[in-house]
C-alpha cells in the first residue's frame, strides 16, 4: 500500500532536507586543503613580458599535483608503509603578498620566533610548504655580481627560525620564441652560458647534498613543451613531501607530550582534542582520509577513557537542553561554534559527542563508505551519550531522547540518500556497497519508527499492546525529571492531565513532532509514511523478513483504527511472506488476524472463510507439533469449528488439497481376506491432530496397479480420537498383486481431505511411514474362491479367443462384462460369441458387452469371442470389465478388472515340398519347434473336402507322439492324385490339422506338488522358482531323451521310468508326483489319436489351409542304355543309349491347357566330373503336348572306370513360345541306375638291373 508522505519540516523530512557541503573542516584554510607555495620573481623577469604567461603556466600544473608518494617517518603512522597522496591542491602565493611572521605566529601553535607559542594549533597546510625564487640571468658576471647576492638574501630570509620546516627551491628560467635558432652558434652558446650558470648556483647553493636548483626551459608562443616542466614538478612533489613528513613528525611529538602529561595537574583534554585534531585534518587536507579517521577513532577512545574515568571536568553540563538541540542536524559540524567551546572548556557532553561522530561521519563520506556512515551514525544514535545513570541525574527527558533520536536518524539517512544519489555515477545502489547501505538505512528508519510507536503510545494514539509495545524498554524506566504521577511510558490519561501534558512534551521542539503528538491524523500520516518508507528500503536490501514484519505493524494500526478491509488485505499477503521463510509461529499469528478480521466483514463468502481456516489449522497443527504447547490446543479447536460451520452452509464439500490432520500408516502391507464374501482388508493406524475427537462421514485410500487398475479401500461414519487408533477399511472387489498408494480421502462435515503422496526415490518400508509422505506398497493376496475372469486361446486353433467367467463362491446375480484394446487394430466381436460350457443361467451378447444373470457358485462360463485384426507381435491383448452383483449382497456393486495377454503364434513351423511325378503328387510336411520350444505331436493330417475329386493317402507310421525338438523336425509324407484316372485336377484347398501339445504342460504337472512348493513363497517367487526348474529339466537333453523314449515305450511299467527320470533329474524331483505325472502322459497320448473339439481336451489342435499345386508340364525322362545283357563295359568302350521324354498335361489346372503345344528345349547335363563324353545332339528343340514322346539317340564315352550315374537331361519350356510361360517340372525316372565301367587290362615290361653281390 503506497501512502503519500506529508510535508515535514527540513529537519525530519525523509526527501525535503537538503545536505550541507561536505567540509574538511572548520576555518578558511582547513576547509581550503591547499598546499601553499609562495615565490620570488626577480626583476630579471619581472621585466619580462611573458612572465605572466609563465606564472600561469606554472599555477595550471600545480593545480593539482597527483601521485604524491609519502612514506612516513618510524613512528608516525602504524604500518608505516608508502602512502600514496592521489590528488593535492597547491596554492601559488607571492613572498611579499603571503602570510607575515607575526600572521604565521599566531596562526601556528609551535611556530614564531620561538618565543611565544598560540595555544590554537592549526593544520600543517596553514604555512606554505615550499619557496620558490624565479628568475632569469644571462651572463656569468651578471650572476657573480647582482644575482648570487640577491639569492643569498632571499635564502636568508626563507631559512629563518619560523620557516625551518619549509622548503625552497631555485629556479632558473630560459625564456625562448619557437623561431629562436637554438642549434646556432649563437645558440649553443647561448645554452653553454646558461648551463654553466644553472652549474655555479648549484654549487654555492647545494646545502646537505640536496640539490635545491632547477632550470626551466619555458618557450613562448603556445608551444609549451610539458618535458621541460617534468623536473621542476617532481622537485615541487620532492619537498611537499619533505615538508610533510617533517611537520607531521613534530606534531605527533607534540600530541604524544601532551599526552604524557595526562596525569599532570592542569592537564585539559579539551586541549589535548584540539592538538591531536590538528592532526586529522592535515591528513584530510592531504587526502589522506584513512589516516585523519583513525586520528578521529583515537579521539574517540580517549573520551571513553575520560568517561570511564568519570573526570567530566572539562565539559560543561551534560547538554541537550538548547533550543532546538532535539531537531539539529546531526552531521552539521557548523551548527554550533564546536571549536570555540572546546577551546573555552564549555562544550557539553551532548555536543561534545555530536560534533566528533559528525566529523567521523563526514570523512567516510568523502571515502565513499555511505553504508558506514549510516552504521556509525545508528551505533551512537542508539547508544546512551554517557550512561543511563548520569542521564538520569541530569536532565534529559524521554521525549527529548525520542525526539532527537528520531530527527538525528532521518537526518543521516537525508544526507546520506543525497550522497548515493551523487555518487550514482561511480556506482549502483543495487550492487553490494549499495545494499549494505539499505541494510543500514533500515537500521535508522526503523530507530525513528520505535520512536513514534513511544510518542504514540504515551500520547494515546498507539495502544500499549503488541506490536507497538514492543518499542517500549523491557524494563521500567525511572523519569527523569522528578516526578511522582508522571511515567514516560504511560498512554494519554482520558481525562485532560496538565502534568501529563507538560511532561509529555519536555525537551521536545521539534515543531511536526509537536502537532502530531496534539493532532491523531498528522500522527497516522507521518506514521504510515515511514513504514511504508522503511518497506521500500528493506525490499531493495533483501529483509524480506524485517518488510513482512513492518505490514504487520501497518496493518495494527488499520485494525486499531477501524479500517479492516485495509488491515485484512494486508494480512491476506504477509502468511505468504512467513511460510517461505518458515516462520510458522509468525505466519499462524498472521493468518489468525486474516481470519479474525474476515469475521467482521459481512462480504466474506463461507468458501473463503473456510479456506482461511483451514491454512490456519495447518499451520497451527505443525506448531503444535513442534513446540509442544497445550497453547494451541483450544485455538485449533476453535479454528476447527468455525471451518466446520463455514463448510456446512456450502452445497457441495469442500475439497482440500495436499493437507491432512489425520494420518494413516499401514499396520501390514498384506491384505486380509474375507473367506465369508469376496473382497478384502487393509489395517491402519490412524494419527489424529486434532485436540478432540472428530467424526468423520466417509473415508478412502485408492490405490493403484499396472494396466491401469484402480480400485478402493473405505469405510463410512467412523471417529478418530486424538492421538493413535486402529482403522479397518474394505475393498470389496476381488484383486490381486501388488499395489500403490494413489489419494487419500476423507471428509470431516463439510470438508473433504484430498491427499496425493509423492514419489519415492529411495525404497521405504509401508508400515514406518505416512500415507500422506510417500507412495507405499501392499499385496493383495490372491482368493482362489472369489469370481474370475481370465482369457485364453482356444485349443483348437480359430481365430477366436476363448473368455472365461468363474463364479466361485458366489451366486451371481448379474454381471456385465465388456472387453477393450489398446490397439485400434483388434476388434472383438461379442454379438457373435458363442457359449461352450453347459448352458445355465441367463445371457446375452450384444456388441456393447455381455450380460449374464443368475449363475450358481462353482459355474465356469466358457464364452467363444471371434476377432479380427492382426495382433502386434502375435501377442492378442484385452482388458476384461467384469461388474457384478451377487445374491448375498445386491446392493454392493464389485468389479474386476484385469489386462490379459494370450499370445496367438504358433509354437510350430511347417514347411511343405511337392514333387509331381506323372498323375501323382507327393507332398513332404515338416514340422519345425519355434522359439526353441519342445513340441509333442500326436498327429498330422491332410484331410480333403466331401467334394473333392481329389484322393489322399498318408504314408503309414507308428501311431506313437512325436518330439519336435529345434534341431530336430520331424517330416509327415502325402500323396495326392485324382479320384478318377482320365480327371484332371483343377486346384483345390485341403487342410492340413495338426494335434500337438507343448511339453512345457507336462513339466507343469510334475512340477506341480514337488517340495519347491510348499507354500511358503509368495505368487510371484513360486512363478520364478517355477520357470527355473523348467528350464533346468528343458535344458538337460539327456533327462529330455529319456521323457521320450518312455512315452515310445507304453509296455514298460511307469514305476521303472518314474525312478529313471527321478535318479537322472538336474533337480530334485517327487517320485510320488513324478509317477502321477507319466501315467497321466501316458493317458493323454492314449487318447491322442481321438478326434476331439472339446476345449477340456489336453491335445491343441491347429488347421491350416493346404492350396493344392498345379504344374502345366511335367516332364518324365527315360535314359535306355543299347547293351547286350552280360556285356561288360570298360572305360574308352562306346555306348549307345536311347533317351525319351515324355510330356504330361494332367496337372496343367484346365483342358484348355492340356490341348496346348509347346516349343520345349532340352540339354543333356554332363562335365568331366560325371566321367561321360557324350556325342550326338546334347541340346535341341521340339514341340510337346499332352502324352506326347521325344525320342533320340545318343553315344556316351566313359572316360574313366568306376560305377558311374547316367547323364541328367533337363527339359524346359523355350522362352519364344507365345503367351505366358508354363510352370514345368522335370524328372528322370530311371535316375538311380549306374553303369559299371572296369578298366582295360595291358601288360608292361620292364628291364631292372640288379648288383652283383661281392663275395
Amino acid at each position: 500500500m503506497q501512502l503519500s508522505s506529508p510535508s515535514r519540516p527540513a529537519s525530519i523530512s525523509s526527501r525535503a532536507y537538503t545536505p550541507s557541503p561536505i567540509s574538511p573542516g572548520p576555518g578558511a584554510l582547513a576547509s581550503n586543503g591547499n598546499v601553499k607555495i609562495t615565490y620570488t620573481l626577480a626583476h630579471s623577469i619581472q621585466s619580462s613580458p611573458h612572465f605572466a604567461v609563465l606564472l600561469e603556466s606554472l599555477r595550471s600544473r600545480v593545480q593539482p599535483l597527483r601521485n604524491l608518494h609519502w612514506k612516513p617517518s618510524a613512528g608516525t603512522l602504524p604500518n608505516s608503509s608508502i602512502r600514496t597522496i592521489q590528488s593535492v591542491d597547491a596554492e601559488l602565493i607571492p613572498l611579499d603578498l603571503g602570510i607575515s611572521s607575526a600572521r604565521l605566529s599566531a596562526v601556528d601553535g609551535f611556530g614564531g620566533d620561538g618565543m611565544t607559542r598560540s595555544q590554537i594549533p592549526v593544520t600543517v597546510l596553514a604555512k606554505p610548504f615550499i619557496n620558490l625564487w624565479l628568475g632569469m640571468c644571462e651572463d656569468a658576471d651578471t650572476y657573480k655580481n647582482v644575482v648570487r647576492r640577491q639569492l643569498k638574501d632571499w635564502v636568508a630570509s626563507v631559512t629563518t627560525q619560523s620557516k625551518r620546516d619549509q622548503e625552497w627551491l631555485i629556479v632558473l628560467v630560459n625564456i625562448s620564441s619557437p623561431g629562436q635558432d637554438a642549434t646556432g652558434s649563437a645558440g649553443k652558446r647561448l645554452f653553454q652560458m646558461k648551463g654553466s650558470i644553472i652549474d655555479r648556483m648549484r654549487a654555492d647553493f647545494t646545502l646537505a647534498k640536496r640539490d635545491r636548483c632547477v632550470q626551466l626551459n619555458y618557450v613562448t608562443g603556445g608551444q609549451d613543451d610539458p618535458a621541460a616542466w617534468t623536473e621542476l614538478i617532481a622537485k615541487i612533489k620532492d619537498a611537499i613531501i619533505t615538508t610533510l613528513d617533517s611537520r607531521i613528525a613534530d606534531r605527533i611529538d607534540d600530541v604524544r607530550r601532551t599526552e604524557a602529561q595526562r596525569a599532570v595537574p592542569g592537564w585539559n583534554f579539551c586541549t589535548f582534542f584540539v592538538l591531536k585534531e590538528s592532526i586529522a585534518e592535515s591528513f584530510e587536507g592531504m587526502t589522506l582520509l584513512d589516516a585523519a579517521l583513525l586520528q578521529y577513532s583515537e579521539l574517540e577512545a580517549s573520551f571513553y577513557q575520560v568517561l570511564k574515568e568519570k573526570n567530566l571536568s572539562w565539559f560543561g553540563k551534560l547538554g541537550g537542553t538548547a533550543p532546538g538541540d532535539d531537531a539539529a542536524p546531526l552531521l552539521s559540524v557548523t551548527k554550533k561554534p564546536y571549536r570555540d567551546l572546546i577551546m573555552s572548556n564549555n562544550i557539553s557532553v551532548f555536543d561534545f559527542r555530536c560534533y566528533l561522530v559528525a566529523r567521523q561521519c563526514l570523512l567516510l563520506a568523502k571515502m565513499g563508505a555511505i553504508a558506514h556512515v549510516a552504521n556509525k551514525a545508528s551505533g551512537f544514535i542508539s547508544t546512551p551519550l554517557v550512561s543511563k545513570k548520569i542521564e538520569e541525574q541530569n536532565s534529559l527527558s524521554e521525549p527529548f531522547l525520542e525526539s532527537w533520536i528520531y530527527s538525528c536518524a532521518l537526518n543521516v539517512v537525508d544526507e546520506c540518500d543525497a550522497w548515493m544519489e551523487s555518487a550514482n555515477g561511480q556506482e549502483s545502489p543495487m550492487d553490494t556497497r549499495g545494499i549494505s547501505y539499505s541494510a543500514a538505512k533500515c537500521e535508522l528508519l526503523e530507530l525513528s519508527r520505535v520512536q513514534l510507536d513511544k510518542i504514540g503510545i504515551r500520547a494515546g494514539h498507539l495502544p500499549r499492546t503488541a506490536p507497538f509495545s514492543a518499542s517500549l524498554p523491557e524494563q521500567e524506566v525511572k523519569s527523569r525529571p522528578s516526578s511522582a504521577t508522571y511515567d514516560p511510558f504511560t498512554s494519554a490519561p482520558e481525562s485532560k492531565n496538565e502534568e501529563h501534558y507538560r511532561m509529555s512534551r519536555l525537551g521536545v521542539t521539534n515543531a511536526y513532532l509537536l502537532e502530531a503528538i496534539d493532532n491523531i491524523t498528522v500522527f497516522d500520516d507521518l506514521y504510515k509514511n515511514l513504514v511504508v518508507r522503511i518497506i521500500d528500503t528493506c525490499q531493495s536490501s533483501g529483509r524480506v523478513r524485517t518488510a513482512a514484519q513492518l505490514r504487520g505493524i501497518l496493518a495494527a494500526l488499520y485494525l486499531h483504527r477501524g479500517d479492516i478491509p485495509s488491515a485484512q488485505s494486508i494480512y491476506a499477503k504477509l502468511p505468504a511472506n512467513y511460510a517461505n521463510q518458515h516462520w510458522n509461529l509468525l505466519e499462524g499469528y498472521m493468518r489468525f488476524l486474516h481470519l479474525e478480521t474476515s469475521k467482521s466483514l459481512e462480504n466474506t463468502s463461507p468458501e473463503d472463510f473456510a479456506n482461511r481456516a483451514i491454512a490456519l489449522l495447518k499451520v497451527d497443527l505443525l506448531s503444535s507439533q513442534q513446540t509442544q504447547h497445550s497453547t494451541y490446543s483450544e485455538r485449533i479447536q476453535q479454528t476447527l469449528q468455525s471451518a466446520l460451520h463455514a463448510s456446512s452452509n456450502l452445497g457441495s464439500p469442500l475439497r482440500i488439497q495436499d493437507f491432512s490432520p489425520v494420518d494413516l500408516r499401514l499396520a501390514s502391507d498384506i491384505a486380509r481376506l474375507d473367506n465369508s464374501k469376496d473382497g478384502s482388508f487393509l489395517d491402519f493406524i490412524a494419527s489424529s491432530k486434532f485436540p478432540e475427537a472428530v467424526e468423520v462421514k466417509h473415508i478412502k485410500v485408492t490405490f493403484k496397479g499396472k494396466d491401469g487398475v484402480s480400485v478402493a479401500f473405505e469405510e463410512t461414519l467412523t471417529e478418530f480420537p486424538p492421538g493413535n487408533s486402529s482403522l479397518s477399511l474394505f475393498c470389496p472387489d476381488p484383486i490381486v498383486g501388488l499395489l500403490v498408494v494413489s489419494e487419500l480421502e476423507y471428509q470431516i462435515s463439510g470438508l473433504l481431505f484430498q491427499v496425493t503422496p509423492p514419489e519415492s526415490r529411495n525404497p521405504v518400508s509401508s508400515t514406518k511411514v505416512n500415507l500422506s509422505e510417500v507412495r507405499v506398497n501392499v499385496r493383495i493376496p490372491e482368493d482362489n474362491k472369489a469370481t474370475q475372469v481370465m482369457m485364453q486361446m482356444p485349443r483348437h486353433g480359430d481365430q477366436r479367443v476363448l473368455f472365461k467367467i468363474f463364479t466361485g463362491r458366489n451366486d451371481l446375480r448379474s454381471g456385465t462384462m465388456t472387453v477393450t484394446s489398446s490397439s485400434s487394430q483388434i476388434k472383438y466381436n461379442l454379438a457373435s460369441t458363442k457359449v461352450l460350457s453347459e448352458p445355465c443361467g441367463s445371457i446375452g451378447c450384444t456388441n456393447e458387452g455381455i450380460s449374464v444373470e443368475d449363475l450358481p457358485t462353482d459355474y465356469e462360463l466358457i464364452l467363444s469371442v471371434p476377432f479380427s485384426g492382426s495382433p502386434r507381435n502375435d501377442e492378442l491383448e484385452g482388458t476384461l470389465n467384469f461388474v457384478y452383483t451377487t445374491v448375498a449382497q445386491p446392493e454392493v456393486k464389485r468389479m474386476i478388472k484385469r489386462a490379459c495377454k494370450s499370445y496367438v503364434g504358433l509354437p510350430l513351423i511347417v514347411n511343405i515340398n511337392d514333387k509331381f511325378r506323372d498323375q501323382r503328387l507327393f507332398t513332404n510336411i515338416v514340422v519345425h519347434s519355434a522359439n526353441q520350444e519342445l513340441i509333442r505331436i500326436a498327429k498330422a493330417t491332410l484331410v480333403n473336402n466331401s467334394d473333392s475329386k481329389l484322393s489322399v493317402k498318408q504314408c503309414a507310421r507308428s501311431p506313437v507322439v512325436v518330439l519336435v525338438r529345434p534341431s530336430r523336425p520331424v517330416p509327415w509324407l502325402f500323396q495326392i492324385q485324382s479320384g478318377t484316372t482320365n480327371e484332371r485336377p483343377t486346384g483345390e484347398t485341403l487342410k492340413l490339422k495338426i494335434t500337438y501339445r507343448s511339453l512345457h504342460e507336462d513339466l507343469d504337472t510334475i512340477l506341480g506338488a514337488t517340495a519347491i512348493y510348499n507354500g511358503t513363497l509368495n505368487p510371484r517367487k513360486q512363478e520364478e522358482s517355477r520357470d527355473l526348474s523348467r528350464n533346468a529339466l528343458l535344458n538337460d537333453s539327456r533327462w529330455i531323451d529319456m521323457l521320450e523314449l518312455f512315452c515310445q515305450s507304453p509296455k514298460i511299467e511307469a514305476e521303472t521310468w518314474a525312478k529313471q527320470l527321478v535318479g537322472h533329474a538336474p533337480i530334485t524331483l517327487d517320485f510320488d508326483t513324478v509317477l502321477n505325472a507319466i501315467k497321466e502322459m501316458r493317458e493323454t497320448d492314449a487318447n491322442s489319436q481321438t478326434e476331439t473339439l472339446d476345449e477340456r481336451s489336453k491335445w491343441r489342435t491347429v488347421t491350416m489351409p493346404f492350396d493344392v499345386p498345379l504344374m502345366t508340364i511335367v516332364n518324365r525322362v527315360k535314359v535306355v542304355p543299347r547293351l547286350p545283357p552280360s556285356t561288360t563295359m570298360y572305360a574308352g568302350q562306346p555306348l549307345d543309349i536311347t533317351v525319351s521324354i515324355e510330356a504330361s498335361f494332367h496337372w496343367a489346372g484346365s483342358s484348355e491347357d492340356a490341348e496346348t503345344k509347346y516349343m520345349m528345349r532340352y540339354d543333356v547335363l554332363s562335365d568331366m566330373d560325371s566321367g561321360w563324353l557324350v556325342n550326338g545332339p546334347k541340346r535341341g528343340e521340339y514341340i510337346a503336348q499332352d502324352k506326347s514322346i521325344f525320342t533320340l539317340n545318343l553315344t556316351l564315352l566313359p572316360l574313366r572306370h568306376g560305377i558311374l550315374s547316367l547323364p541328367i537331361i533337363n527339359a524346359e519350356p523355350g522362352s519364344d513360345s507365345g503367351g505366358p510361360r508354363p510352370s514345368c517340372e522335370t524328372w528322370q525316372s530311371d535316375g538311380a541306375q549306374k553303369i559299371t565301367v572296369l578298366p582295360r587290362n595291358s601288360r608292361s615290361t620292364y628291364t631292372i638291373a640288379m648288383p652283383i653281390p661281392v663275395v
